[in-house]
């Protein structure tokens, strides 16, 4: 859910009027544009990885130099993706777009720090189904009811009349598909489902698509969660659990942050548990990252905590031992859970 607290299926059927403009008015920048930059919040997921290779391949199929980057490596999940091998880590600093697309960075912060200066980066065009106040794009096309930025790509290529082939349908499906958790979390809409259907006619093929990013994990992914699972949590309410990944855990198997995303589900599916975190050491201190199921908002926890999220979702780093930042997140865990009835 991004900003709209409706159950599944409750999403508009229609895309809003104004995103309807909004997408209109990108697809008229992009359409006078030659070479162009697309990029997103840094530790891309697969919103981020289809949204993003999706569009550069749709502007490259209509004769445009288009440069994906991002501050890290997209997880080797999305490599095979078209151009998926091809994102760039670095920009040179005299390097100049024609325009700069932003995908599903909810912060300009979260945008590396390669991003151009004003001066370089030619039209901002801010692409994003969360809430920002005030959009910081040149142009901006927010639509909270887009179960994924993917859906909103597909709206600028409908309004550039460019047809969908099988490598820009495969990114956007990946982008859908992972958003909305195979199409199993609240904001899987009518418009998801449907879209979901135009992408199989482009030759989409479901089962490909989910071997693929879903049940090709890589050994390190599994080797973790073995070493981990001893730090399992479960609070006395029930309602609350978590894992702990100490940096000795990671680097023992190799693990890179690509295989610690997505544990913590394991813990939200537990019955019971309304938020699920987990623990994850690294050089600037402790990540707690938080997964609710939509009952109990993260939203205060996170405020608790001295950082900001959504209402299903959201991460901070934190300083401090184990012991001290356990105990302080546990805290917070408590005071949020609402009292029983």
């Amino acid at each position: 859910m991004h900003g709209t607290g409706k159950d599944l299926g409750h999403f508009s059927e229609k895309v809003p009027p104004q995103a309807l403009s909004q997408a209109r008015k990108v697809a008229a920048a992009l359409a006078k544009t030659q070479k162009v930059l697309v990029l997103g919040h840094v530790g891309a997921d697969g919103d981020v990885a289809g949204s993003s290779l999706g569009l550069a391949q749709a502007l490259r199929e209509l004769g445009k130099k288009v440069t994906v980057y991002n501050e890290a490596p997209y997880p080797e999940t999305f490599h095979w993706l078209a151009g998926g091998k091809s994102v760039k880590h670095e920009l040179g600093p005299r390097v100049r777009f024609d325009a700069t697309v932003s995908v599903d960075a909810a912060d300009p912060a979260r945008l590396g720090k390669h991003f151009p200066d004003p001066e370089r980066r030619g039209t901002f065009i801010w692409v994003d189904h969360h809430r920002i106040d005030p959009p910081p794009g040149d142009i901006n096309y927010i639509d909270l009811t887009a179960a994924a930025v993917g859906e909103q790509i597909a709206q600028i290529l409908r309004a550039m009349k460019h047809p969908l082939s099988k490598k820009v349908a495969e990114c956007l499906y990946v982008s859908l598909m992972t958003d909305t958790g195979t199409f199993r979390y609240a904001n899987t809409s009518v418009r998801a489902f449907n879209l979901a259907g135009e992408l199989v006619k482009s030759g989409v093929n479901p089962w490909d698509m989910t071997e693929k990013v879903l049940e090709s994990q890589a050994p390190q992914r599994m080797l973790l969660l073995q070493r981990i699972m001893p730090s399992l949590f479960l609070s006395g309410c029930g309602r609350y659990g978590s894992f702990y990944v100490r940096q000795i855990d990671q680097k023992a198997v190799g693990a890179k942050l690509e295989h610690v995303h997505g544990l913590v589900n394991h813990i939200r599916a537990t019955k019971g548990v309304e938020v699920a975190a987990i623990f994850v050491e690294n050089d600037a201190g402790i990540k707690v990252s938080f997964r609710s199921k939509g009952h109990v908002s993260c939203q205060p926890i996170l405020k608790k905590l001295g950082g900001n999220g959504h209402r299903n979702a959201g991460s901070i780093v934190l300083k401090g031992s184990k012991k001290q930042v356990v105990a302080q997140v546990y805290q917070a865990l408590e005071l949020a859970m609402p009292q029983r009835t």
